[in-house]
């Protein structure tokens, strides 16, 4: 994979593994994705997630988190109610697959949309992957029945990956949490830690739901994990 991307600005974070629509409003992305269609290639950018209460601007790279992860894009729907005369000239969705993390090294914001030079993250074990992974299964299944006990149509997780990382990265997807969370969990070190940090969060949740039992109501993006 080429360590030179056309970045898509997204205001979800992207996992390895997970299957997510995107919707692409603004200039600049349907002009990254007019030209991964026209020039024939491998439909691949990646996806980095705009950081809490910035917007695009001059100052680009503060506005971006560092960290994000390569996506392939599966499909592109224009909005029905699109009425532009030109191909990829309106409002679309894409359909993203993630595929590896990487960090920004530079980036190139000269052109019609950002290029990014990255750098690719390793899938670190970490100490104690299957460990981890034991206590966070333990504490997902609690957390999934809590959630189908309070909300519709709930949480249903059937069995889960046994490899940590995929496992590590499905968690992430499948829990309610605000952005920069799911960030923090996209830039862990290695799995070990990504499960343990993801235990913390489970706690506090099931903590909150116990003395509180009502989430926000949200998509859970469960069934559209697809572990590489």
């Amino acid at each position: 994979m080429d360590s030179r991307l056309p970045l898509l600005t997204v205001d979800t974070v992207l996992f390895p593994g997970l299957v997510i629509p995107v919707p692409v409003r603004d200039a600049q992305s349907r002009a990254v994705i007019r030209d991964l269609v026209e020039n024939g290639g491998e439909l691949v950018c990646g996806a980095v997630t705009i950081r809490d209460g910035y917007e695009l601007g001059d100052r680009v790279f503060r506005s971006l988190h560092g960290i994000g992860c390569a996506a392939s894009i599966s499909e592109i729907t224009m909005d029905a109610g699109n009425g532009a005369t030109g191909a990829l000239e309106g409002p679309m969705e894409v359909t993203l697959t993630g595929n590896r993390r990487f960090r920004v090294s530079e980036l190139d914001a000269d052109g019609d949309y950002l290029v990014a030079d990255v750098d690719w993250l390793p899938e670190t074990p970490g100490d104690d992957p299957l460990g981890a992974a034991t206590v966070a299964v333990d504490r997902f299944r609690r957390y999934a029945e809590a959630v189908t006990e309070i909300s519709q149509p709930g949480l249903h997780i059937g069995s889960l990956p046994d490899d940590p990382s995929t496992l590590s990265y499905l968690m992430s997807a499948a829990m309610v949490l605000l952005t920069p969370e799911r960030q923090k969990l996209l830039e862990a070190t290695d799995t070990t830690t990504r499960l343990a940090h993801l235990v913390g969060l489970l706690d506090a949740e099931l903590a909150a739901i116990t003395a509180l039992p009502s989430l926000p109501a949200t998509d859970l993006p469960w069934s559209n994990m697809s572990p590489n």
